[in-house]
């Protein structure tokens, strides 16, 4: 076991070499893990350069425990994430709760310290998983869009074909290159079916400097603590509106439905213009809300198409040398809070059961678990992210008001999740399950919770008739 400076200790290595395309938090996160957990890193992204723009996302306890290992990254994460507390408003920028800190919810007779919610900028998050990647030698390829993946069950290897035709192989591929990965080609034979959700969101965050300089403004949304991260969640129907601030960021977050000019994209940029156009229609919106929007700079605000996926069972491809991870896998709409989390522990896990097959020969039966361990929990919170958008538009009610949805994904079962641990103990239990048929129970999901596969179709059609969907077990 070899121990370094930058991660407390480095498994024996495996000879399992793994080729990972997408330098997203997962990609980066994965190559991470499969480096500590002693096998063989390559990564490659897209991208010409390294992406710094985005807004901020939760990452939850489940996810920043695999810090631990790596010193200098827990270090920096206790500097970068922040911990906002919430107050919820109407549409007409009226304060409707007090602000408080969001608490992870305790089971009753656990002895895990739940603490308080935590933010990240994504541009933050993503720089310190990269620099700790470089601390350890390894560097991403730019500029290396895959356009096909391929497998040679008779050679036990797998790869990528690149724009240019150049090709990449070995022991094992992961797809971290997010929605509409070419891999799903070779997982399901066909490409996954997304149908809108009837939404859209504008989404920003920039420099607080440019917001501040409108004295309304800064007035309505003053420059806070280094720590903090006040968030305003305006809420109404068919509308919510969403303003986080730090010391140097800002972000808007507004949700609505003339989602036509919108598109699946994290590069496609709207005029702020257009949104105005939007909050004009919305009764007694507040002047100062749009001298906010209006400040934003126009290459900075996103215009995000928000689609439904079904959940698929079926990560791995048919040879077992090419497995998904994070969006490739499982996409989450952004209510259901949970996307970058579970990327995390996707690649946790991932790394985990690939050093517990040992060798590149037992590597496929290790992709095969690690699906297996993974999909009924994320299924689950895929699951919420339909009850969550739903809440998210409630209009806001006196006193202590939390939208279900936030309830729910504060609950143990997720934060309390650990996905190294789960992988060793559950290892052999679901190789057998796999070869044998032998019973495995799943254990990372709400308690006495019976799962079965569901559709969004079935889900949707449930809300229509106005009937509230079933979470059968321990959910909060």
């Amino acid at each position: 076991m070899t121990v370094t400076d930058d991660c407390t200790h480095r498994y024996p290595e495996t000879g399992i070499s793994v080729l990972i395309v997408g330098a997203g938090v997962a990609g980066l996160m994965a190559a991470l893990e499969c480096w500590r957990n002693g096998h063989n890193v390559r990564i490659v992204e897209r991208s010409p350069e390294e992406v710094t723009t985005g807004d901020s996302f939760t990452i939850g306890p489940c996810a920043t425990r695999a810090f631990k290992h790596w010193p200098k990254l827990a270090e920096e994460n206790e500097k970068i994430a922040f911990v906002p507390d919430i107050a919820f408003y109407t549409l007409s920028g009226d304060r409707v709760t007090n602000s408080n800190h969001i608490e992870y919810r305790q089971d009753k007779g656990s002895k895990k310290v739940p603490g308080h919610l935590t933010r990240h900028w994504r541009p933050q998050l993503h720089g310190m998983l990269l620099k700790q990647l470089y601390a350890i030698g390894i560097s991403v390829e730019y500029g290396c869009r895959a356009m096909d993946y391929f497998e040679e069950g008779h050679t036990g290897r797998a790869g990528i074909i690149l724009e240019n035709g150049c090709r990449m192989e070995a022991d094992v591929v992961i797809a971290a290159d997010g929605l509409r990965s070419h891999s799903t080609k070779v997982t399901l034979g066909q490409e996954i079916r997304a149908r809108p959700t009837g939404q859209a969101l504008y989404r920003t965050a920039f420099p607080v400097e440019l917001a501040m300089a409108d004295p309304l403004v800064r007035e309505r949304f003053p420059v806070v603590g280094e720590k903090e991260g006040p968030i305003e969640f305006w809420a109404g129907e068919h509308y919510h509106f969403l303003v986080i601030r730090t010391s140097d960021i800002i972000s808007w977050t507004l949700s609505h439905k003339a989602y036509e000019s919108a598109t699946e994209s994290w590069s496609h940029r709207a005029d702020p213009e257009d949104v105005c156009k939007i909050t004009s229609t919305i009764p007694n919106w507040p002047e100062v809300a749009d001298r906010l929007i209006r400040l934003t700079p126009k290459d900075r605000l996103l215009h995000f198409r928000v689609m439904w996926r079904d959940p698929q069972p079926t990560w791995v491809s048919p040879a077992g040398r090419i497995v998904q991870i994070g969006d490739a896998a499982h996409t989450y709409i952004p209510a259901s809070g949970n996307g970058a989390t579970q990327g995390i522990e996707d690649a946790v896990s991932l790394a985990t059961c690939l050093r517990m097959a040992g060798n590149t020969e037992q590597a496929p039966w290790a992709l095969r678990i690690h699906n297996r361990l993974r999909f009924v929990r994320v299924s689950c919170l895929q699951r919420l992210g339909l009850i969550n958008l739903k809440s998210y538009s409630e209009k806001p009610k006196k006193d202590n008001f939390t939208p279900k949805g936030l309830q729910y994904l504060t609950a143990e079962w997720i934060w309390g999740h650990e996905p190294e641990k789960y992988a060793e103990e559950n290892y052999s239990k679901v190789l057998d399950h796999l070869q044998r048929g032998t019973p495995f129970q799943d254990t990372n999901i709400p308690r006495g919770h019976v799962y079965r596969d569901w559709t969004i179709d079935e889900m949707l059609e449930m809300q229509e008739r106005g009937e509230e969907i079933e979470l059968d077990g321990e959910w909060e």
